[in-house]
């Protein structure tokens, strides 16, 4: 076991300081005792995550010296709480994030994306992926001569993302309040309706009700949601695939 926990140590070593060389050297601030510190299973998923990040940089034909330095302020909680993520799907996206700080050619990623990674779950992300497969297949910018919808106004069902997924309708709803929590989604707004005008009374008594509003406030439905803006800059940062080119 300690043989196993130390041959992973030393695997993790060069392939964070190809991923993050910037940060490498402040790697003592958050492990002071790496071997002590980490244990088998976080040292395991480091080495996944970056080596992840590494075929997502390659795929993208992005070499070591194109590529852009990576802030501490994003470099060092990544290092440190990517080791905590067991998920190999939840890890995924924890690997784009990175590839895109590290892209040059792609905007630099929030910060604020660290704290939403952490708090999703792996239905969570199977959900952002099946948005982002329809945000991508509804905003297809080939359909020449068709009006391409923004992200902004495609709305989803949760009853359609349960049957696609084959989930249980209550951890999909559960796990859409989580993505409403972190900011990604939101309700529909509501609606104003305009209602036809009512029927005027045909007697002239003083009792008789006159309406003259028109208008109808309609609820949000509660099976639909949309993309909020942070939620869009999150797919194109967390969600889609880093290694493919555009």
């Amino acid at each position: 076991m300690v043989n196993n926990q130390i041959g992973l140590i030393k695997e993790s070593y060069p392939l964070i300081k190809e991923i993050c060389s910037d940060v490498y050297a402040a790697l003592s601030l958050v492990f002071p005792q790496l071997p002590a510190y980490v244990t088998a299973r976080r040292a395991e998923c480091l080495v996944a995550a970056c080596k992840a990040t590494q075929e997502k940089l390659k795929s993208a034909g992005i070499t070591r010296e194109s590529q852009r330095a990576c802030t501490l302020k994003l470099g060092l909680p990544w290092l440190e709480w990517v080791s905590l993520e067991e998920d190999s799907s939840l890890r995924d996206l924890w690997a784009n994030l990175l590839a895109n700080e590290i892209n040059p050619d792609k905007p630099e990623p929030r910060t604020a994306f660290l704290s939403i990674l952490r708090d999703l779950s792996p239905l969570d992300a199977q959900i952002l992926n099946t948005v982002y497969e329809e945000v991508k297949r509804l905003t297809d910018k080939t359909s020449h001569g068709q009006y391409v919808p923004t992200p902004l106004v495609i709305f989803f069902d949760i009853n359609a993302i349960s049957r696609i997924l084959d989930a249980e309708d209550f951890d999909v709803r559960v796990s859409v309040q989580n993505l409403k929590r972190c900011s990604l989604i939101s309700d529909l707004p509501i609606m104003q309706k305009i209602m036809p005008p009512e029927a005027k009374p045909i007697t002239s008594a003083p009792t008789a009700r006159v309406s003259f509003q028109n208008n109808a406030i309609v609820p949000p439905d509660p099976n639909k949601f949309k993309l909020t803006e942070l939620g869009c800059l999150f797919l194109d940062a967390c969600v889609a695939d880093a290694g493919q080119t555009t």
